[in-house]
């Protein structure tokens, strides 16, 4: 059995038409954009995507749970993008409020309402005795038990005491009654969290401003009130500006991929990466995606473990190369070198677009923004890390057949 594979869904462009649709079962055509399930292959060791267009996937329910599912979420066009993350958005809010229908719905199937025939009971929450006569409600979440109407309202605020069984052979006095206790609980609630907002908001005093100003006079976008200096509540801008800096760099590397599609052959993508000392093997699409890269924010550098080449790929650069005969080099880093000098454009290619803009290209170079790790994964250790500092003592070495050598036995 292979292991979980790293994310459930995978995003692309369709990289030809033969793909159908799981949905529909109607075909994929290239460059449009697919969503793949991640499911057990039948025929080898591992995982295989069961591919759908993207529209039938996005008018399904519930399909993608977090954007930190999809695969390759980043290398698409930033409109893309953004249809995957509002919809995994609009699904963790329904999912949201489906589990809160749910748990109202538990708590109904749990608890009964009636009028209690003695005064032996006793409330499991203020442990009183319940008076004869008076509406008690009995609850199966803990265990069997008793409970005042007002003493369960505290610990179940939500129930909706009127779908409870027994509601209806109560009398209208004890209806109205309950009623009003469940109006009380939520206006109190209503205005304990007022005064709570209200006190967060005015009670700023002078001495906690970072920056008093000893005229007597205000900062810009503050005003002063009897003493207090009442900020106003500001935007956290810094997401806001990561998003938009994320979705001009998205733009502008897929204008230039664009414009290197329709005017730069494959042979020629090929001889500037060469020309470039860069990966110049793998697909078309493999191709515009490292020579825009590289043209954009700089050639890369070799990889410190084995030499090889480097490339982008779900938010940071890892290595395509191998350590060894027998293994994969896992080197990743987020912080690659870049190479500093002009992007360079072999002397046998006599393309125009290239000559244009080999001549208007700088030598210094932006960095590339990269987009923010999911707390999963920035609290777990990489995958370079995680191979790191495995103990051997649980290691065994069978050696079948008979050997030349003396075989010594190490001392534990």
């Amino acid at each position: 059995m292979a292991a979980a594979p790293p994310k459930a869904w995978k995003a692309e462009y369709a990289k030809s038409g033969r793909s159908s649709c799981k949905s529909c079962k109607s075909p994929i055509a290239k460059d449009a954009l697919r969503l793949g399930k991640m499911v057990q292959a039948t025929q080898f060791d591992g995982f295989m995507p069961m591919w759908n267009h993207a529209k039938c996937i996005l008018n399904k329910k519930n399909q993608i749970k977090s954007v930190d599912d999809v695969e390759g979420i980043d290398a698409l066009r930033w409109d893309d993008q953004e249809k995957i993350r509002n919809y995994a958005a609009n699904s963790s809010t329904t999912s949201t409020a489906t589990a809160t229908a749910s748990s109202t719905a538990a708590i109904s199937d749990k608890c009964a309402i009636e009028v209690a025939q003695s005064a032996r009971s006793s409330c499991r929450r203020c442990s009183e005795k319940i008076a004869k006569g008076t509406v008690r409600v009995s609850s199966k979440l803990d265990g069997q038990g008793w409970y005042h109407v007002s003493c369960f309202l505290e610990m179940s605020p939500t129930a909706s005491v009127e779908k409870f069984p027994g509601w209806e052979t109560l009398s209208h006095g004890d209806r109205a009654a309950i009623i009003d206790v469940v109006k009380k609980g939520a206006a109190s609630k209503q205005e304990t969290t007022s005064k709570g907002s209200k006190r967060k908001i005015g009670d700023i005093d002078v001495r906690n401003s970072k920056a008093p100003n000893l005229d007597g006079s205000t900062s810009e976008g503050a005003a002063r009130s009897k003493g207090k200096l009442v900020v106003p509540c500001e935007p956290n801008s810094s997401s806001a500006d990561l998003h938009q800096k994320l979705k001009e760099q998205s733009d502008t590397l897929w204008k230039l991929k664009d414009e290197l599609k329709k005017h730069v052959s494959t042979a020629e993508l090929r001889d500037m990466l060469e020309v470039n000392e860069q990966d110049p093997s793998g697909p078309e699409r493999d191709l515009l995606e490292r020579c825009a890269d590289g043209m954009l924010f700089g050639a890369l550098g070799t990889c410190p473990v084995c030499n090889s080449c480097l490339y982008y790929y779900g938010g940071h650069y890892q290595c395509n190369g191998h350590v060894s005969e027998w293994s994969k080099c896992t080197y990743m880093t987020t912080e690659p070198v870049r190479m500093k000098k002009k992007w360079k454009i072999p002397d046998e290619i006599k393309n125009d677009y290239l000559t244009k803009w080999f001549k208007s290209q700088k030598v210094k170079k932006p960095e590339r923004v990269l987009p923010p790790m999911s707390p999963q994964k920035s609290v777990g250790q990489s995958p370079q890390q995680s191979l790191v500092g495995e103990a051997l003592d649980k290691l065994r070495v069978c050696i079948v057949g008979q050997s030349k050598d003396t075989v010594i036995e190490a001392e534990a």
